[in-house]
């Protein structure tokens, strides 16, 4: 237990040297500050890239209209959608 104790005060002590050294290192800073500003660059280029491509699909399903093959309108849904959806299993169930 005390040896748990004597670990944890050597741990901490440590970690508090180091903090301190390290916050005070001239050249630590300075690479923490460009990691910071290139992460920061990255998030921007991805989400420009993000915005970019979505546009880039909105402007293809324009393109898609309701006289091409790929156009499906919506379901229809609630109790109309139902009897529909189900009198089409009927019929493909009695081969009509």
């Amino acid at each position: 237990m005390a040896s748990q104790f004597a670990q944890r005060i050597i741990q901490w002590l440590a970690n508090d040297v180091l903090v301190k050294t390290l916050s005070q290192n001239k050249q630590f800073q300075n690479m923490a500050l460009r990691t910071h500003l290139h992460v920061e660059r990255t998030k921007e280029a991805g989400k420009e890239a993000l915005e970019k491509a979505m546009d880039e699909a909105g402007r293809e399903g324009a393109k898609i209209g309701a006289n091409s093959p790929t156009f499906r309108p919506p379901p229809v849904t609630g109790f109309k959608g139902f009897v529909s959806a189900f009198g089409k299993e009927v019929k493909k169930d009695f081969g009509g």
